[in-house]
């Protein structure tokens, strides 16, 4: 049966949506495949009603995200997935919760983006990271990079708020000008020191869709496709 020779990617996804899709996409792309029954089978679920991780974090209220972030999890463990991906972030706060019920492995998105940093980056000191407040807040990207001797610059509180939030909230969750989330974000960029402004890790998953590519001088990492490329080869076995 086709479904036995790969392991079944389980997504827990709609957060936002757009950023879900753009997680599939990835998936199907990096696919070694010439034919439909050549791809790998995937569960997602979209669940948009989560409440906002930001807000959350700010006003620390965890207990209602946990708990639809836990059975959303335990939705797609019923249903026949094998392990657990997540394209959000700021979702990544609660990876320890999410895990103790989930059943299966759950891969975590912000410790394989370091990894993939150490890895293509030899003797990397800095690197700039774009990321929602509430990411920030929690300071995962940080603490990652700091067990390896890499530090992590982000901008200062006013272009956090006024182009970084804004980008992502008022713009690409809002489905509105995406060209203006895009001068936004590279405004926010160029405002930090070098040179951590030559490889910024884009910590949210709204943001590569207005970031698509690498431009100039900066290198644009993408935790998306990466957490793509571990779920390949995680389901494939590779």
């Amino acid at each position: 049966m086709f479904l036995n020779k790969y392991k079944v990617i389980g997504v827990l996804g709609g957060m936002g949506p757009e950023a879900t899709v753009d997680l599939y996409n990835h998936i199907i792309n990096i696919t070694p495949a010439s034919r439909d029954q050549d791809h790998i089978p995937a569960l997602i679920f979209s669940n948009p009603k989560i409440p906002d991780r930001t807000a959350s974090i700010n006003a620390a209220e965890s207990e209602k995200i946990i708990l639809y972030l836990q059975e959303s999890a335990r939705i797609l463990e019923k249903g026949g997935a094998d392990f657990i991906v997540i394209p959000c972030n700021t979702s990544h706060k609660f990876f320890k919760e999410i895990q103790e019920v989930a059943g299966i492995p759950v891969v975590n998105m912000i410790e394989e983006t370091v990894k993939f940093i150490i890895e293509s980056f030899s003797g990397v000191k800095e690197v700039g990271l774009l990321a929602t407040s509430g990411t920030l807040k929690t300071e995962l990207y940080q603490e990652y990079l700091k067990r390896h001797s890499i530090t992590a610059v982000i901008p200062d509180e006013n272009i956090q708020n006024e182009y970084v939030m804004k980008a992502i909230y008022d713009f690409i969750k809002a489905g509105k000008d995406i060209n203006h989330a895009e001068k936004l974000l590279k405004e926010a960029i160029k405002s930090l020191k070098k040179p951590a402004q030559e490889k910024v890790i884009m910590g949210c998953t709204e943001i590569p869709l207005a970031l698509k590519e690498s431009y100039d001088d900066v290198t644009l990492i993408n935790p998306t496709k990466i957490l793509a490329g571990i779920a390949v080869k995680q389901s494939l076995g590779t």
